[in-house]
């Protein structure tokens, strides 16, 4: 059955972001919430059904404020600029985009490892294509102004997280700063780019944090070995765009772009992502500082753990090639 649901998941959005009728997009988006809605249930407890049904009301509500702005947009066509920009605080609720984010680093923190990887990588990726294919050519001012704040309140607020998996929710809003902000150029299909760099970077992160079983950052500390450390360090510096790493890939990319359209706000966006990257090097030291108290000694390297490292090297190329 979790087989089934996966698959609709992965369909769903898959013809929300190939389909060119607004209908048949919702209807998708939909389909995928309902589907999402069953994963979380699976292991069925109060706190479960309660983080569950709170999910369920705000994407219930980003749905009815999407609806309410297609009949405005049917009814009243002098309405059409007011009718877009309905569309898109419902699309920043439903995909926890600031300034509507409250909803997703509590559901972040209140599900299993694999929902957290979904909700910050895949669950995303049809309401971001939406936004930036079919509501930013009419609206570049907007998402000129989103992409900031997003890049300064996951940046702030994630300095007083101590549960990792809201430290993660708050780089991913982040990084969906730089997301919009390359949008909004010439090339918006390079968003792409960024996207898979990120999820290629956070997936064997959630992997690492979900085999050791680590929930607060005190965790870190007491329940890792040396070669889990040096991978989680490695993983966390690339994640915050140290150079040369795989992070520093997408973002050089998107300076390269954006120096020549507002240097104020792309200023604004590197100090978001300069502040992610001192809650990462906080962790990194923390973990150094106190690793040489551990009485237990360092495991030898996994193979999951060999082509993890591997692919931090290889990913590397990426970075010679578009220097």
């Amino acid at each position: 059955m979790n087989f089934l649901i996966y698959n609709i998941i992965f369909i769903s959005t898959l013809i929300a972001i190939s389909s060119s009728n607004i209908i048949i997009i919702w209807l998708s988006i939909e389909l995928n919430l309902f589907s999402f809605i069953l994963i979380l249930l699976d292991k069925i407890k109060s706190n479960d059904i309660e983080s569950s049904l709170n999910y369920f009301l705000s994407q219930a509500t980003g749905s009815i404020i999407f609806l309410l702005s297609r009949i405005i947009l049917l009814t009243f066509a002098w309405l059409i600029k007011f009718s877009f920009i309905i569309i898109i605080i419902s699309i920043l609720i439903k995909r926890g985009i600031a300034p509507c984010y409250h909803w997703f680093p509590i559901r972040i923190a209140q599900t299993r490892w694999i929902n957290c990887f979904l909700l910050s990588t895949w669950q995303k990726l049809a309401p971001l294509l939406i936004l930036i294919y079919y509501i930013m050519p009419k609206n570049k001012n907007i998402i000129t102004i989103i992409a900031p704040i997003n890049a300064i309140i996951g940046g702030i607020i994630g300095l007083i997280q101590t549960s990792i998996k809201k430290i993660i929710a708050y780089s991913s809003i982040t990084h969906i700063g730089w997301i919009l902000r390359r949008s909004v150029t010439n090339t918006p299909c390079l968003f792409i780019t960024y996207f898979f760099i990120y999820s290629i970077i956070i997936l064997p992160l959630i992997y690492l944090f979900y085999k050791t079983d680590i929930i607060k950052t005190n965790d870190l500390i007491k329940s890792l070995y040396i070669n889990e450390v040096f991978i989680i360090s490695i993983l966390l510096l690339s994640l915050g765009g140290i150079p040369p790493l795989t992070g520093f890939v997408p973002k050089l990319l998107i300076i390269k772009i954006l120096i020549n359209h507002s240097i104020i706000i792309t200023t604004i966006i590197i100090i978001g992502s300069i502040i992610n990257l001192f809650f990462y090097i906080n962790i990194i030291l923390n973990i150094i500082i106190n690793i040489q108290k551990q009485s237990t000694k360092p495991k030898q390297l996994t193979p999951q753990l060999i082509i993890i490292s591997i692919l931090i090297i290889n990913f590397l190329i990426i970075f010679i090639i578009f220097i």
